[in-house]
């Protein structure tokens, strides 16, 4: 994928809808933006056609945000209330250490995003928000230039906390927030109710950042006790 800020002159609603919306959260800053040389071609890695970036505060990192799982730009579904799949998928990411706020973002979240797009794209099934998904290996590729070693190798599909859900002329469109977890965390909040597991999420990681060099929430004392707390239904 390039990092790519030109635009063609085409036709795009749902795309544009995206922009404002997500835009319009940053307040005049220009993204990075991510296109990919194949769109929608499924015999390569980057069937999306466009990732965004954004650098965000409180916390400091970076927002990723997907295009392509929605119908950007033609209505060619049947469904008259949903855009295409009926979402798309944001990360949440901190900043890399030792680089400053004008450093370009890690490209490790653009193959992780395009893998599970790829995914979407191909057996033509969704995530929705309580889903959870077992990788069966690190969300870090050994090869990329995140962390080494980094023990996420779940994602837990939660409603984006800022940008929720817009309509568009094509339907809804649900920014669906992924967040990072190890295998404990996956078996227990895998388990949770919706309600019961954006709660959890939003006391373990208010903003549901996926930070890939973090150890289990079961090894912190404080956080441990917020999943044991979920795990067995006391309220509080």
């Amino acid at each position: 994928m390039t990092d790519d800020e030109d635009n063609e002159d085409i036709e795009a609603p749902g795309w544009d809808v995206i922009d404002r919306w997500v835009g319009q959260h940053f307040g005049g800053q220009t993204p990075h933006q991510f296109t990919s040389h194949t769109p929608y071609e499924l015999d390569t890695p980057t069937p999306l056609p466009a990732v965004t970036v954004w650098r965000t505060s409180a916390p400091d990192g970076w927002l990723y945000v997907t295009y392509g799982l929605t119908e950007l730009f033609e209505k060619s579904s049947d469904d008259p209330d949903l855009s295409g799949f009926g979402f798309e998928m944001t990360l949440r990411v901190p900043p890399v250490p030792g680089q400053n706020g004008n450093s370009r973002p890690p490209a490790w979240p653009l193959r992780l995003l395009q893998g599970v797009g790829h995914h979407v794209l191909s057996t033509r099934e969704g995530f929705d928000s309580g889903h959870a998904i077992d990788l069966g290996a690190s969300l870090v590729p050994g090869d990329s230039d995140g962390p080494e070693g980094c023990e996420l190798s779940g994602l837990i599909c939660v409603p984006d906390p800022g940008l929720g859900k817009i309509e568009t002329v094509h339907g809804s469109v649900l920014f669906l927030r992924l967040f990072g977890v190890t295998p404990d965390e996956l078996a227990i909040l895998g388990e949770l109710e919706l309600g019961d597991l954006v709660a959890c999420i939003a006391e373990l990681s208010p903003m549901a950042v996926t930070d890939p060099r973090r150890g289990s929430f079961g090894e912190d004392p404080e956080r441990s006790k917020i999943l044991t707390r979920y795990r067995l239904g006391i309220q509080l």
